[in-house]
């Protein structure tokens, strides 16, 4: 088993001008793939499947004409991880519209979030998707009823927030890289909630303005497309915040905004939504920073002006500085996000307690396989073998991406103190903002 894998340097440079729309770009791809061999691939399968990348990329290629510029082996192995994921994304659609049903019959209020509902203007195709699980936004007074309703159908809590609970099914055997794309027996559900501090979970407003959407012959709830453009940019910002991002985010993010580019009544809902709120306009101008700095070309103005362009300047040089080194870091990650939150809170006391809580977290690794007293002796010990290797994976991360964010930190003192004209201390180091 293995949760982690490096990546070729080149198989990123050919995935990302993949999808970069200047006037050389298919030249600038075709040498690139032509200079890929097929072990560079072979080792960047995990990063390729990990990023959510594989399947779009597949695509990208077959339009441009350029598939056959990949190895053999390498473009069957996509080929059939797009017929399982068809496969499974056949399965899924099922299972969601029996969860639609089930909802709607018990009377709940409801709407469905990322997932399915990102296709068009974010997905082109959900089959190119890998999607892992299901997204509900619930009225917080429905949520016993909605236990009950996942009881059902066989889900159980497994954990829970202050805004969201989580449900599994067929949690007790673990999930291989090896089955990525095809139908697995685990399943996974979470219901998101508003809270308040004093009277607990509540109704969210954003259920009171929904759009409904049709696949199949069926009609679904989903949030309004402001809505959906607001929260499709906290998700990316919180993942940034967080040791890894997907960069299929940053691509579906972006693939949204240019299906709105021109449509200005759009643009003024965003900020009618988004409302006076500082921390919404730094995540919408960061994930736009990065999602076009990435991909290439430009966002709205009418987005950009007090979004991306009202950025702090100490957000717009971690993005400089750090920005893809993150993006591109394999699963787990790194703890470059740590600098972020430096960028963003300063010398905040509670932060400073925080941050030391994130470099080498004290609390319980999470369980990767429930089990029952009913599962047989043989499954128990294995399932405890996997958790120990899962707990010795952490414990290496931490270590070892703990020491690098320290001694990033130092430089990125010397960048701050250059940014803010401040003369630094004398360091070993080189002071240059745009080198990491």
């Amino acid at each position: 088993m293995r949760w982690s894998a490096k990546v070729e340097r080149r198989v990123v440079e050919a995935v990302i001008a993949a999808f970069n729309d200047s006037t050389d770009s298919t030249n600038r791809l075709h040498r690139l793939l032509s200079t890929v061999s097929y072990g560079d691939w072979v080792r960047s399968y995990h990063w390729l499947d990990a990023s959510g990348m594989a399947l779009y990329f597949l695509a990208r290629l077959e339009e441009l004409h350029l598939q056959n510029a990949l190895p053999l082996g390498t473009l069957r192995r996509f080929r059939q991880n797009l017929a399982d994921n068809r496969a499974r994304t056949t399965g899924m659609l099922t299972e969601f519209v029996a969860l639609n049903q089930a909802f709607n019959q018990a009377g709940v209020l409801f709407c469905n979030l990322k997932g399915f509902t990102l296709s068009p203007n974010s997905c082109p195709d959900s089959t190119l998707r890998c999607q892992l699980d299901f997204d509900f936004l619930v009225d917080g007074s429905q949520l016993e009823l909605c236990r009950q309703i996942l009881a059902q159908t066989g889900y159980g809590l497994m954990g829970s927030t202050n805004t969201v609970w989580e449900f599994k099914a067929g949690a007790s055997e673990l999930a291989r890289i090896e089955d990525h794309y095809k139908a697995k027996p685990q399943r996974s559900i979470e219901i998101h909630f508003a809270a308040s501090n004093t009277h607990g979970p509540t109704r969210d407003p954003k259920l009171d303005r929904l759009s409904w959407r049709e696949w199949e012959g069926h009609s679904f709830p989903t949030l309004a497309p402001a809505d959906q453009f607001v929260g499709q940019a906290l998700h990316l910002f919180g993942h940034l915040c967080g040791s890894s991002t997907r960069i299929a985010w940053l691509l579906e993010y972006r693939r949204n905004v240019l299906s709105h580019y021109a449509d200005q009544v759009f643009w003024e809902s965003v900020r009618e939504c988004a409302g006076n709120d500082r921390q919404t306009e730094i995540a919408i101008g960061l994930s736009t920073l990065l999602a076009f700095q990435l991909f290439g070309g430009e966002a709205p103005s009418q987005l950009n002006h007090w979004t991306l362009e009202r950025l702090p300047a100490e957000v717009k040089l971690w993005a400089e500085c750090y920005g893809r080194r993150s993006l591109f870091a394999g699963f787990p990650g790194t703890k470059l996000y740590l600098l972020l939150h430096d960028a963003l809170r300063g010398d905040d006391a509670s932060w400073q307690k925080e941050k030391r809580s994130n470099l080498l977290p004290l609390h319980r690794t999470p369980r990767i396989i429930h089990t029952s007293s009913d599962d047989s002796l043989k499954k128990r010990m294995r399932a405890e073998l996997y958790q120990l290797r899962f707990v010795l994976f952490r414990l290496r991360f931490h270590v070892v991406e703990g020491l690098r964010y320290v001694i990033e930190a130092l430089r990125w003192k010397r960048r701050l103190a250059a940014l803010h004209n401040v003369a630094p201390r004398p360091m070993a180091d080189n002071p240059h903002p745009t080198q990491s």
